[in-house]
């Protein structure tokens, strides 16, 4: 089964409008989208009425505070994949008492922390995002890979999928780079969720046709370029 799955970037309890990646310059969603009039996360889930949704803890991933009373009040009405910055294995098992599956992000957290993380909690509910920017690993960490290498690296983990985020693109609606898809898809022994620069519904054909098994989706979801149908 494809998924298709609704980015929700909650910073300060609202719902922000991403763009490449840089936070400083987000505003709330409401400012932007063609399918809701409000920023409040709980409200735009209960009137869009995703299977499941993309939660990015702004806030947790900055280190400044958490919006976990929110998150848990998403998880009431959908399946929720939260990343909220982890940075020890115990931020996975508080993520999973809140959340479907917690998903452990390069930006923050290195190899150890994901391998002490699926020992210690159920690896089923942990994803790995590997956050991209102009194709390079952004991280925080010593990680010193090239995105395949990380790939490649991650076959050894028992995590459930590896999520590719190209912040480069998010937001931008400038299109997917199949080349590394591709590349990412034929050496990953973990099914692909990939989100960044997703246009139309010929785009998640494309995805869907190389062998990607989920994409994350906001602006073409707020525009109206990709029908809400799908996220149903």
């Amino acid at each position: 089964m494809f998924r298709t799955i609704l980015v929700l970037d909650i910073f300060n309890s609202i719902v922000v409008h991403a763009i490449r990646g840089r936070r400083e310059e987000y505003k709330p969603v409401s400012d932007f989208s063609r399918v809701c009039d409000t920023s409040d996360a709980v409200e735009i889930v209960r009137r869009l009425r995703p299977a499941e949704v993309y939660a990015a803890d702004l806030n947790r991933i900055r280190g400044i505070g958490d919006n976990f009373p929110v998150i848990r009040e998403l998880s009431r009405y959908c399946r929720t994949i939260l990343s909220c910055g982890v940075r020890s294995p115990e931020d996975v098992s508080n993520g999973l008492m809140i959340a479907d599956t917690v998903t452990i992000g390069t930006e923050n957290a290195d190899f150890n922390v994901i391998r002490e993380a699926c020992e210690l909690n159920d690896s089923k509910r942990i994803d790995v995002n590997i956050d991209l920017m102009e194709n390079k690993i952004l991280t925080n960490t010593r990680i010193s890979l090239t995105p395949l290498e990380a790939v490649e690296e991650l076959n050894d983990y028992p995590i459930s999928h590896l999520i590719i985020i190209d912040l480069s693109r998010v937001g931008t609606e400038g299109g997917i780079n199949i080349d590394l898809l591709e590349d990412v898809v034929s050496c990953s022994d973990h099914p692909i969720i990939f989100g960044g620069g997703v246009r139309d519904r010929s785009d998640l054909e494309t995805l869907r046709e190389i062998g990607v098994r989920g994409v994350l989706v906001a602006t073409a979801i707020h525009n109206r370029s990709i029908p809400l149908e799908v996220l149903r």
